[in-house]
């Protein structure tokens, strides 16, 4: 496939083609090249680097070079996106090796847990295993010179002759290159760059072809930035990754991205804050590669920078994840021409070609450093999975009964990452907790420890100095140099009761899991004459009601609790009266109950020894809720794309989407909720007046409108009035500002002083890089079903809002008391004092329907598990509470 060529490039890429192109520049390595090896411009009709190549075209070359090489590369498909765009890699390496890459996955494997092998078997690794080196590229769609850094990495090492370097690193390695990871998100960027295009690229960075239409092509189909998703592995493409990651165990991992145009070249080592189950062997690795790196970028002349901005802390990064896994793994960023050339603002061109190169000169020369150390890069990745000390706790247990849909889908997420995770069945005893129902154990002495560790405890430490300079820092009125959230705890975000084990735990009857692995079977339903009970306990229960409402079957949903047949089943809960419904209730009950492993109690009778009967008018009508949501300019991809996926592909649940400037005209009354996401600009342009009245109509008429974070600022800002709620400024800050020309005199004695007169006027409270809160609930709310012990809630940004009247609205959740809130990760002391006892969840009554407000977002990156039911509570009983039965 062959798209449109630019003029202005051809004369001035530095790449080689085959003999015979003609260039009047040589690439930077100046090889001579085999002509039975295709060049790209032989199989898509460009150069490196000459045009931006395309994901279907990538993929085809990459096969083009098996086929003509089919003894030193292999492809292997190794996921779909959910476009269906085939996600492969290609090992290349000898043809001794490539004859036997079955044999070589055992021996990785043995590399990978190396604890039951005698010391002259992890000797015998060392001496002769080609460690593995993992170059990734293109996890962002727009960040769009890797993939053909990539292309052009793996051409070099087939057609390179003569070359000193290219031997070595055959000799001595084993190169995988996963040339595009996001397969459906460049894709995206292309479609519009395309439909741009001129006559020649412009390197004007505010033509269009520099600025893409919404959602941009950085994200998956679902608007996911899958360079957060590694350890949440909520999309397909991550997950083949994970899994393919695990098949090879590399020892080194590139992840190559991009940054602003007007930026150089970033390589490692990486900045601070550097995890600290990051082992000084890892961090003393990063500083040998990058040494390699300036060798080459300064004998090209290429501009870089290292140890700034980009950190090593977050365990979900592309480069983190393996990092934790015993890999170096490391981020290169490379400035964005976002197209074929860009002018910076220093005067200087940018080209398409520039980018390229660099990052296939850093591909070479990270393959390389790994050839010339091989033994000790072997060694360093066995001696990193023997696991690491735990002399502090030694494992984490987790209570099923705390959370059951939740508790099992996080430990075999687990185990798919490697992590191994074993079940005790019934009554356990342990770490100085009991757990009624089962419970799962993760150990920290295992290859994947120190993932695991980081990925189980509540928090994981920020370097003291690290936070002493953030201080000063906030002193100074210079913003934190934190690049994502400080608290990732999964049982927290998974609403686990989890308990810490200073010793493992021996349980005689405890088995490993695998990510396969049968959940443990729920209850029997029993005797059902009268019908059915679904206690509303947690996100399963919830996506069986769902599935059945889905099916026609009638049910009924009550705030307050009642017990019935000895059983008390808490707010929220479902009844499934025999008589409102056809003689194929059994068959679904039972059938979806299965698919969603919930727990379903049989009824003999409606007659309730405490609470509500279900004819009583506390019982509302469920219905299948049709649900919209605003899409487009004006709301924030990553907020619509998780929101959208955890009620499609997590429970089921269809949503419509309709662009924010449509929704005037659109109607409304075909849905039961129309959910806002997360705003990117400004709702206030991209609904306009027709919008919000548009929205306020449905509300009155019977529907709920549930906004998510930041779209709260919106509901409550004036002229909209949809929820009685006021964002608070930072407290015990000035307010207001001179509007004078002349003010009145001050005299200042001394810095004190300075400080005060130059503090921010009208300031919000500095903002939270992200942490885990404490959330308690209001028993009163409907919206609080199923959180009767509170709950986690991630708490980032500056949004605070003043406590709500009662008689304006209801508080659902609230944060925390201040002693109680922080449960993870770092916060301002500031900000943990103003948040505490704070709005989280406010719903309203507006007219025939509801309005429910989240000032924090459920839904961020689909890994706040532990909110789900939260969600569903909004948009399954949200109509209930409204109008039952839309006209």
């Amino acid at each position: 496939m062959t798209r449109l060529k630019s003029a202005l490039l051809a004369a001035s890429l530095i790449i080689a083609g085959p003999a015979g192109t003609g260039l009047a520049q040589s690439a930077p390595f100046g090889n001579a090249y085999d002509s039975t090896i295709p060049h790209l411009s032989e199989v898509e009709g460009h150069e490196f680097g000459a045009e931006i190549t395309a994901p279907v075209d990538a993929v085809e070359y990459l096969y083009a070079l098996e086929a003509a090489a089919p003894d030193r590369i292999k492809v292997i498909e190794y996921a779909r996106s959910w476009q269906d765009r085939p996600l492969v890699y290609a090992v290349i390496g000898t043809a001794e090796r490539l004859a036997d890459l079955d044999g070589l996955k055992t021996q990785y494997a043995r590399l990978g847990d190396p604890r039951d092998l005698t010391t002259a078997e992890r000797d015998a690794l060392i001496a002769e295993l080609p460690p593995v080196v993992w170059l990734s590229y293109g996890v962002h769609g727009d960040e769009i010179s890797s993939t053909d850094a990539g292309l052009w990495t793996a051409y070099h090492l087939l057609a390179a002759q003569n070359d000193p370097m290219v031997e070595s690193i055959l000799a001595n390695t084993l190169v995988v290159v996963d040339p595009v990871q996001n397969p459906d998100g460049r894709a995206r960027f292309l479609a519009n760059f395309d439909d741009s295009r001129g006559l020649e690229a412009n390197d004007d960075r505010y033509t269009a072809e520099h600025d893409q239409n919404w959602p941009g092509g950085r994200f998956n189909h679902y608007l996911f930035d899958m360079n957060r998703d590694w350890f949440a592995r909520t999309q397909p493409e991550t997950v083949g990754r994970v899994a393919a990651l695990q098949d090879w165990q590399p020892v080194v991992v590139v992840d190559a991205h991009e940054m602003g145009g007007d930026s150089s070249y970033f390589f490692a080592p990486s900045a601070e804050p550097f995890n600290p189950n990051i082992t000084t062997t890892q961090r003393e690795t990063q500083h040998l590669i990058g040494h390699n790196h300036a060798h080459w970028f300064d004998r090209f002349g290429y501009d870089y920078f290292t140890r700034e901005v980009f950190d090593a802390f977050y365990p979900g990064y592309g480069d983190m994840w393996p990092t934790l896994q015993g890999a170096i793994a490391m981020t290169y960023e490379q400035g964005s021409p976002r197209g074929l050339a860009w002018r910076r603002v220093n005067g200087s061109v940018l080209t398409y070609g520039d980018a390229v190169t660099h990052h296939f000169v850093s591909s070479l020369s990270t393959i390389q450093a790994v050839a010339e150390n091989r033994e000790d890069f072997v060694r360093n990745y066995l001696e990193f999975r023997l696991g690491p000390d735990t002399s502090d706790a030694q494992a984490m247990m987790l209570d099923v009964a705390s959370n059951p849909w939740n508790a099992h889908r996080m430990a075999r997420n687990l185990a798919a990452q490697g992590i191994d995770v074993s079940y005790a069945p019934g009554a356990v005893s342990a770490c100085g907790a009991s757990f009624q129902d089962g419970a799962y154990v993760v150990r920290y002495d295992q290859p994947a420890g120190r993932l695991a560790r980081t990925l189980m405890q509540a928090t994981t430490d920020l370097p003291s100095d690290f936070i002493t300079r953030q201080e000063h820092r906030r002193d100074a009125g210079l913003g934190h140099e934190l690049y994502d959230v400080t608290a990732w705890s999964l049982p927290l975000m998974n609403d686990v009761d989890m308990a810490e084990c200073r010793r493992a735990p021996a349980l005689a009857n405890a088995r490993l899991i695998a990510e396969d692995t049968a959940w443990p079977a729920r209850a029997e339903i029993g005797e059902a004459s009268y019908g059915y009970a679904v206690p509303w306990t947690d996100a399963g229960q919830a996506r069986l009601v769902a599935a059945l409402a889905a099916e026609g079957v009638e049910m009924r949903t009550s705030p307050v609790a009642f017990t019935m047949g000895g059983t008390r089943y808490p707010g929220g809960s479902v009844i499934i009266p025999r008589h409102a419904n056809d003689s194929s209730l059994d068959f679904l009950v039972s059938r979806k109950a299965e698919e969603s492993q919930a727990r379903v109690s049989g009824l003999s009778s409606s007659w309730a020894s405490d609470g509500p009967n279900p004819g009583s008018g506390h019982f509302r009508p469920l219905v299948d809720s049709q649900i919209a949501m605003v899409w487009g300019d004006g709301t924030s991809p990553t907020s619509a794309g998780a929101t959208r996926y955890i009620l499609e592909q997590r429970y089921g649940m269809p949503v419509g989407v309709i662009r924010a400037r449509t929704l005037a005209r659109a109607d409304l009354s075909r849905y039961d909720v129309v959910v806002l996401p997360e705003s990117r600009g400004s709702y206030a342009r991209s609904l306009g007046g027709g919008g919000a009245a548009a929205l306020r109509e449905f509300v009155e008429e019977g529907g709920t409108l549930v906004g998510l974070g930041n779209a709260t600022r919106w509901l409550a800002s004036e002229g909209v009035d949809l929820m009685p709620m006021s964002r608070e400024r930072a407290a015990d800050t000035p307010t207001g500002s001179n509007s004078e020309d002349i003010v009145s005199g001050t005299v200042l004695e001394d810095m004190d002083d300075v400080r005060e007169a130059e503090a921010s006027r009208n300031a919000f409270p500095d903002s939270s890089p992200g942490a885990l809160v404490w959330v308690t609930a209001n028993p009163n709310a409907w919206m609080s079903a199923g959180y009767e012990d509170g709950s986690i809630a991630l708490a980032s940004g500056s949004d605070i809002y003043a406590p709500v009247p009662m008689d304006d609205a209801m508080t659902a959740l609230r944060f925390a008391a201040p002693d109680d809130l922080l449960a993870g990760g770092y916060v301002w002391a500031e900000y943990a004092e103003q948040l505490a006892l704070k709005p989280f969840v406010v719903q309203d009554r507006v007219g025939s329907g509801h309005v429910v407000a989240f000032t924090q977002s459920p839904t961020t990156r689909a890994y706040i598990d532990g909110l789900d039911l939260l969600l569903l509570n909004a948009v399954l009983l949200g109509p209930a509470h409204s109008r039952a039965f839309r006209d």
